[in-house]
């Protein structure tokens, strides 16, 4: 007989971006910012910027609602990058930074997680963020 183990959730509410991380980013950066952006942290992404956005990420001076924001931000860039993630040294320490910060990053891992859809429907960082959800069993509730 095959015992079944009850899987355990972490369990996290549903985080926002907030209008006040976006203005200290926007500030920050001198990062356009106007009202009819529908997905701000997105559309400002750069993958030239990468570095500085890790930089200022690090630097302990950002609140938890501008982190939140920023890695979005990363992510995107990321997404948008040509660089071979699987041996990019910073995209691993990205992955280090979401795994010791599931408290703040939670939403962003489930987010980019892409459900249980297939990779070919989802971005090209989903399988690495997948395995941060699933490893680490999140739950978002709303």
């Amino acid at each position: 007989m095959i015992k079944q183990t009850e899987i355990i959730y972490k369990i996290y509410p549903q985080r926002y971006i907030t209008a006040s991380a976006i203005n200290g980013l926007a500030q920050r950066f001198n990062l356009p910012i106007d009202p009819y952006m529908q997905d701000w942290e997105y559309e400002v992404a750069d993958p030239s910027r990468i570095d500085e956005f890790m930089h200022v990420y690090l630097s302990n001076e950002l609140n938890d609602d501008e982190k939140f924001a920023l890695m979005e931000t990363l992510l995107q860039s990321f997404e948008e990058s040509s660089k071979i993630l699987g041996s990019d040294q910073q995209w691993m320490a990205i992955l280090q930074i979401l795994q010791d910060n599931l408290d703040i990053h939670a939403t962003t891992i489930c987010y980019w997680a892409c459900g249980n859809s297939a990779y070919n429907l989802c971005w090209r960082i989903t399988p690495y963020l997948r395995k941060i959800k699933l490893r680490n069993h999140l739950k978002i509730t709303q």
